[in-house]
């Protein structure tokens, strides 16, 4: 039962996160409340909790300042026709292109699963052309990108957000230092864009 309800949740935030992209309707916090789900049944309980009350809480507070500052109508998040399919194959080019990311970068082991073989062939023969490479992931150990030989947690033990804090500072550190640069690109775009828009309006 409890495999099943992970699996629901998971194709849940797939579908969700589908949405956010193809519609204006507030799917992001329905993405998140079902990544929670999934995130605190397969055992990761802190990042579940923080999905929850630092995501989800601050995106209603968000929507709530948002609906009560400007007049929306109802004609402006109804999807019409085309106006609710032209995005969709932007979002599946983007979704491509994250489990293209995603086989390539991040450890997973997978069973043979259907479905699982083809789309790594298909990954290792864009390797080979696109990188010029003969190298080829397997699916038993895909490029990792932390050391998995970590001789200082065998002489003690961490609790779940130590070893989420000793896993990220000490040897992911480089992924941190990009995503506070894509936080930091994100954060600064809409202000400069908001200003031009401002001046355009003057």
């Amino acid at each position: 039962m409890k495999n099943l309800l992970i699996n629901i949740l998971a194709f849940a935030s797939l579908i969700s996160a589908v949405l956010v992209i193809t519609s204006k309707n507030p799917d992001l916090i329905i993405t998140f409340v079902n990544a929670a789900g999934y995130l605190i049944l397969s055992g990761i309980i802190f990042i579940g909790i923080s999905y929850i009350i630092l995501y989800i809480g601050a995106i209603a507070v968000l929507f709530l300042f948002i609906i009560m500052m400007i007049n929306i109508r109802l004609i402006d998040i109804l999807e019409i026709g085309s106006t609710y399919t032209k995005n969709i194959p932007l979002a599946f080019a983007i979704g491509f292109l994250f489990i293209y990311e995603l086989f390539n970068i991040l450890p997973f082991t997978f069973n043979k699963i259907s479905g699982i073989t083809f789309l790594l062939d298909v990954f290792n023969n864009l390797n080979k052309i696109l990188l010029n490479t003969s190298n080829y992931a397997s699916l038993d150990n895909i490029l990792l990108t932390y050391n998995p030989n970590i001789f200082d947690i065998k002489f003690t033990t961490f609790l779940q957000i130590q070893a989420i804090g000793h896993s990220l500072y000490t040897y992911q550190a480089i992924l941190l230092i990009i995503l506070s640069l894509i936080l930091l690109l994100a954060m600064v775009a809409p202000i400069l864009i908001s200003k031009n828009n401002v001046k355009n309006i003057i």
